[in-house]
């Protein structure tokens, strides 16, 4: 794998998004209905968060009130740019225990994501030759 590669050649860019005041019902559903882990947070054309799967292990609190993405969304995001490199991304979830990266554009919109998936997919695709498996 090619640690230098920038991101925006593995990075996702058919974006599932919903807005603060998304229900949570039907961001659980568009998780099912679109296999993924992750959906961008937009309100007015600007990024404000990312909610994920395990971000619903926090309604498993009794006191927890939650009814809106806006409830249990992360909204201090670390984010990509498009020429970030893989190298970086890495870094970026092995130090901080997190498994998605917004992408954004020069005007500050998100173009992309990349996950901790997209790395494994990555890894697996590349070829590997007879040699790689020599004994030394």
């Amino acid at each position: 794998m090619n640690p230098l590669l920038p991101v925006r050649r593995l990075m996702a860019t058919d974006l599932i998004t919903v807005a603060p005041t998304t229900p949570l019902g039907e961001a659980s559903a568009l998780f099912g209905q679109h296999q993924i882990h992750h959906l961008l947070v937009v309100e007015g054309g600007r990024l404000v968060g990312l909610l994920s799967t395990s971000d619903y292990l926090r309604l498993l609190d009794k006191s927890s009130t939650a009814t809106t993405v806006a409830d249990l969304m992360s909204s201090k995001l670390v984010k990509l740019e498009p020429d970030d490199t893989v190298r970086t991304a890495a870094n970026l979830f092995r130090m901080n225990r997190f498994h998605a990266l917004p992408v954004m554009g020069k005007s500050g919109e998100a173009i992309g994501i990349v996950t901790t998936h997209d790395l494994v997919r990555l890894l697996d695709d590349e070829e590997i030759e007879l040699k790689d498996y020599r004994t030394r």
